[in-house]
């Protein structure tokens, strides 16, 4: 079985994404940000994202693409 599903396998995947965040972020690779949005900005950007069928992070990418787009050409 490839994808076990036990509490051990559950543990060693979640170590394992710990590692490869920690080291991504240790090589500037990501850079982690926390931001407090009002609740309903908040609802926005995820009825966005959801429409978008993207995750929150591809959410805001896009919506930086577009600011940019539209800032170029105004």
């Amino acid at each position: 079985m490839a994808y076990a599903k036990t509490e051990h396998s559950r543990q060693l995947r979640i170590k394992t994404a710990n590692a490869w965040n920690k080291k991504q972020l240790e090589e500037g690779k990501v850079k982690r940000m926390t931001l407090q949005f009002s609740a309903d900005d908040a609802d926005e950007l995820d009825a966005i994202a959801k429409e978008l069928g993207l995750s929150r992070p591809q959410a805001i990418k896009r919506l930086c693409e577009v600011y940019r787009s539209q800032a170029v050409s105004n």
